[in-house]
């Protein structure tokens, strides 16, 4: 009589080898994942640029792009920070008071999420003029993670207000 199956030997190397197999998947499936997440929060950035921009050409008033660290209030405020990752706003001035207001709020952004930090040399705003052009200086956000060595993400952002995104390795 036959007999169909496997011998002992047969089933510990086949462990061995999806062992291995997931040791070495794990890791690079990790950092997969923590490239995508930079590269979709860069990506949303960019968007709710393109948003503040659209923004000032709608409602022909300036709009502001800027970090902010009370996202959660009931009309969030900007803040003086370099720091982007606690999140931020964007809000046409309307009543031209430069004073934000609970109806010209267009976009609040949470914090980053995960070990992602988002941070600019000095600008702690963005502005456009009612043409969409941008009417404050450039400059560049750094998308990183805790990762050392890895590539993140640099959104440039010209005098004029155009963004570009490019890759940057990260410290």
């Amino acid at each position: 009589m036959k007999q169909n199956g496997f011998t002992l030997f047969e089933l510990l190397v086949a462990l061995a080898i999806a062992a291995i197999l997931v040791t070495v998947g794990i890791p690079s499936l990790r950092d997969m994942i923590m490239d995508n997440r930079i590269i979709a929060q860069a990506n949303h950035f960019v968007a709710t640029m393109n948003a503040a921009r659209s923004s000032a050409v709608r409602y022909q008033r300036t709009a502001v792009i800027c970090a902010t660290s009370d996202f959660d209030a009931a009309v969030p405020t900007c803040s003086d920070s370099t720091d982007w990752s606690n999140g931020w706003i964007v809000w046409v001035d309307k009543n031209r008071d430069t004073v934000t207001a609970a109806d010209e709020i267009v976009v609040v952004a949470p914090p980053l999420g995960g070990s992602v930090t988002m941070n600019s040399g000095v600008a702690t705003r963005f502005t456009y003029d009612a043409r969409g052009f941008g009417t404050s200086a450039g400059d560049n956000l750094s998308f990183c993670d805790d990762r050392s060595g890895e590539t993140g993400r640099i959104i440039r952002v010209n005098d004029a207000g155009r963004v570009h995104v490019t890759t940057l390795g990260c410290g």
